[in-house]
């Protein structure tokens, strides 16, 4: 499958057994796409984002996150429609994760790492991570730790 502009992040969303899985693709001209497993583009979504997406990322239950150099993370359903804008912020975003239960977003964005939950009544969580711009991340969801890594060379491990 040709894709016309750079593909910069994928994630797969497997749907259990049968034709029903999508790969989300997020492009660097601020677009996703939604592919079959066979490779046909399902779902174009063009100017999701006013820049690159540089993460995308499915939940475990099915909602799609993206987040780019803009400075936003966005929720999406499974069929591509926007659910909410999640954060808005001034600098770009390298990285998003689900939280095991699927009810926060990890995000990196300069030297920290934030969580925000996506349901009403839960508090958001910051903190400084690394002397550099955080650039991965991600959750286990077997053992709730978070690890990180950036451009100080250096990973930590968060409980």
């Amino acid at each position: 499958m040709d894709i016309e502009t750079p593909v910069l992040a994928m994630d797969w969303y497997p749907s259990g057994k049968g034709s029903n899985e999508v790969l989300a693709v997020a492009c660097s001209d601020g677009s996703f796409k939604l592919l079959s497993k066979a490779g046909r583009i399902e779902k174009s979504v063009a100017e999701a984002h006013a820049t690159s997406i540089i993460s995308i990322k499915w939940s475990y239950e099915g909602t799609l996150a993206t987040a780019g150099e803009d400075g936003q993370v966005k929720t999406w359903s499974r069929g591509g429609m926007l659910r909410s804008q999640v954060v808005n912020g001034g600098k770009p975003i390298y990285c998003i994760v689900w939280s095991p239960e699927s009810d926060s977003i990890l995000y990196c964005q300069d030297k920290q790492l934030h969580i925000v939950p996506t349901l009403p009544g839960n508090k958001s969580l910051s903190w400084k991570a690394h002397d550099g711009v955080v650039l991965q991340a991600d959750w286990n969801p077997a053992n709730g730790l978070i690890v990180s890594c950036g451009e100080d060379s250096k990973y930590r491990v968060w409980d």
